[in-house]
């Protein structure tokens, strides 16, 4: 009773759960008002480069202060105008750029121990090892292939697009396992890293841009987003653009993203390691209620449904969506 009890708790919105816990004698996180960010952040910055997984504990003990409640539609004009003024006052950035969505690294020790060996933290490499192996899973067991050799070329697996791959982990495990991967990232270095990285079986096509651009002449049998799609600024539309991009019957996965319980139906997440990436690099950290989530993929054409494991929820959760006819 107990551990259902907790687990009903951590469904809770962040601002109720964090009631329910301190009535409980479990503050949590400590609540940050904007203007004490940047004095918050500091100790976590100063670790981060040389032990990011204590960095990352010193963050996860504080919360952003909630802002003014937003507008009540989340599809509206006058929400996205309340989400742009967040990011810009989490940030501290006058407007979003894309440009924002670079990461700083040494392309050389990245060949040699990409993240998140390098961090030399057994815990996130554990993490990510169980995400990446959760996806592999997910697609094995949901992604149609041609129902006969001669519907493509001789030799070529599944196709599969990624979106945002940024060091390449999951690349190289879809390459490696003989898929034809085409991979969509902003970065210049990560698409460097990657080219170098990720060698066959499978093909491997590399197109730097945004993600909302991406066309394709021949669509895929899976479109992945790994931690990537929150980036988006426009999210609405790139759900519109997926049904050119992915086959009738294909599957997108949007795995480990944050799709979660907030106090409002999407915008900048609040939480201490979201706010330093966005303070720190300007980085767009947007996160989704699941009833919102649920609505944007039913506006736009998509039908979702969650796969998960017990073990790892944040890291293990994954939406799969088709065209709704399917």
């Amino acid at each position: 009773m107990r551990r259902l009890a907790g687990q009903a708790v951590d469904a809770l919105p962040p601002g109720l759960r964090r009631r329910v816990r301190a009535v409980a004698g479990r503050p949590g996180p400590r609540v940050v008002p904007l203007d004490a960010l940047d004095a918050a952040l500091a100790q976590a910055t100063a670790l981060m480069g040389t032990s990011p997984a204590h960095a990352q504990a010193l963050l996860a003990e504080l919360v952003v202060a909630p802002p003014e409640p937003p507008p009540p539609d989340p599809f509206s004009d006058a929400y996205r105008a309340w989400t742009w003024d967040l990011y810009r006052r989490i940030s501290g950035r006058a407007a979003y750029d894309t440009a924002h969505e670079t990461s700083p690294f040494d392309l050389p020790a990245a060949l040699a121990r990409p993240f998140p060996y390098q961090s030399g933290s057994l815990a996130l490499v554990g993490r990510d090892l169980v995400a990446r192996g959760h996806i592999l899973d997910t697609l094995a067991a949901t992604m149609t292939t041609a129902t006969s050799p001669g519907g493509r070329a001789s030799g070529r697996g599944p196709r599969v697009v990624e979106f945002g791959a940024g060091w390449g982990n999951l690349t190289a495990d879809l390459v490696a396992t003989g898929l034809d991967v085409t991979v969509v990232e902003l970065d210049p270095k990560f698409c460097s890293l990657i080219a170098q990285r990720c060698a066959g079986p499978g093909d491997l096509t590399l197109h730097q841009g945004e993600m909302a651009e991406f066309t394709t002449a021949e669509p895929f049998d899976a479109a992945v987003f790994f931690e990537s799609f929150h980036h988006c600024a426009d999210h609405l539309a790139l759900l519109r653009r997926l049904h050119d991009v992915v086959r009738p019957d294909g599957v997108v996965l949007f795995a480990a993203e944050p799709i979660q319980s907030l106090d409002y139906p999407w915008g900048p997440r609040l939480d201490g390691l979201s706010a330093w990436s966005s303070r720190t690099y300007g980085w767009l950290e947007l996160g989704f209620d699941r009833r919102y989530f649920d609505a944007a993929l039913a506006r736009t054409g998509w039908a979702g449904r969650r796969v998960g494991l017990r073990a790892r929820p944040a890291e293990t959760d994954i939406i799969v969506a088709q065209a709704s006819g399917h």
